[in-house]
């Protein structure tokens, strides 16, 4: 039983449905209409889209204000950015703050929306949500001061997660620093090293994929391109390696790395290159994962819809050879940014857990309140 007392959304608060928008009256170029916010734009705070339709200015949403998708993923976000229309997949919401802060809405409603999300038999996602599903929406409400204390914790508590992870984003960021500044810019060997193409100094291994019904679950990663999908009971490697990316729109997407060095035992699937790296070439594979991920391998790629990294292609890649001191020297500092990173994601973790915690202690009796 709730120590709060409970109450309907719609007794503290008021909705707006959006606008029904004539897509014929969209444009991209911004030269006329006003903004208008499409899923896509609400983590970036910025429409990229302008209707020329008819609108009145009630119907535009301003910054700090809340608006809920209705539809795709039931959510409740944060509009930061310029004035603009909401289409009808979203409803703004309008708090009463005399009775209800802003901020602790959004965390109960966060909370309620994760756990329907996670409720397979929840019959309000069967079908897009309504406006009236809204209203009737029950959350505790505590005093306004109370409510105050309840969103200072919880943003106090996300902030410091969102640091963290910004934690890791940097040591990415010092990593590439550092490979520069030891490797100079490789894509284009500033530094005028001995050049070899991948295929003299690896050899390829045949991989093989396993059917997700077919994996026994174990304590051996199974790589299915270069990420970890699963975890196996057999291994197919047992050793120094270097995965590369054989196919898909990670191969074109520009970001995400193509390539990751491995060791140890693993299983990794036929989506993947599997490469072992000659005694003498040279070259480990960290510095190998880095150079690879540093080139541009678009003329390298076949395929239209799915691209795809062949054999022949991946061998031709230029490699620079540099002294294996520099090398020696980058891997021993990976391998200290490495383990600082193990204790960032711990964090992480263990952060993530205490929020999980406090939304129930201030939420869950939401969920059970008849």
């Amino acid at each position: 039983m709730s120590e709060y007392k409970m109450t309907r959304l719609g007794d503290v608060c008021a909705f707006q449905g959006g606008v029904n928008i004539d897509r014929s009256l969209l444009n991209e170029d911004g030269t006329e209409g006003v903004p208008v916010i499409l899923h896509s734009d609400i983590e970036k705070g910025q429409a990229s889209t302008y209707y020329t339709g008819d609108y009145s200015k009630e119907q535009l949403v301003h910054d700090g204000e809340y608006l809920v998708s209705l539809t795709d993923r039931l959510s409740i976000e944060p509009w930061n950015g310029e004035d603009a229309l909401f289409s009808h997949h979203f409803c703004r919401l309008c708090p009463d703050t005399e009775q209800l802060n802003p901020l602790y809405m959004a965390y109960a409603l966060s909370y309620i929306f994760s756990k329907l999300e996670d409720d397979e038999n929840a019959g309000l996602l069967e079908d897009d949500v309504s406006i009236d599903d809204l209203q009737e929406t029950v959350i505790p409400l505590p005093s306004l001061k109370e409510q105050e204390l309840i969103a200072d914790v919880l943003r106090n508590a996300y902030d410091l997660m969102n640091l963290q992870f910004e934690q890791l984003d940097k040591s990415e960021d010092l990593v590439a620093a550092r490979f520069t500044e030891l490797f100079g810019q490789v894509d284009v060997n500033d530094r005028a090293w001995e050049v070899k193409p991948l295929g003299a100094l690896t050899e390829r291994l045949k991989s093989r994929s396993l059917l997700a019904k077919d994996r026994v679950p174990g304590e051996y990663p199974y790589y299915d391109s270069i990420d970890i999908v699963d975890s196996v009971d057999e291994y197919l490697f047992d050793e120094d390696l270097l995965l590369v990316a054989k196919v898909g729109s990670i191969l074109t997407s520009g970001d995400a790395p193509i390539a990751k060095a491995v060791h140890g035992k693993i299983w990794a699937s036929d989506l993947v290159h599997v490469l072992r790296i000659n005694p003498d070439a040279g070259v480990i594979p960290e510095y190998l994962e880095m150079v690879i991920n540093s080139l541009d391998i678009t003329s390298s790629l076949r395929g239209g819809v799915m691209p795809k990294l062949p054999k022949s292609s991946l061998n031709e890649l230029p490699i620079p050879i540099p002294p294996m001191e520099l090398q020696l020297e980058y891997k021993g500092f990976l391998g200290t940014i490495d383990e600082q990173c193990e204790k960032t994601a711990q964090r992480i973790t263990e952060t993530s857990q205490i929020c999980h915690s406090l939304n129930q202690r201030y939420f869950e009796s939401a969920m059970s309140y008849e």
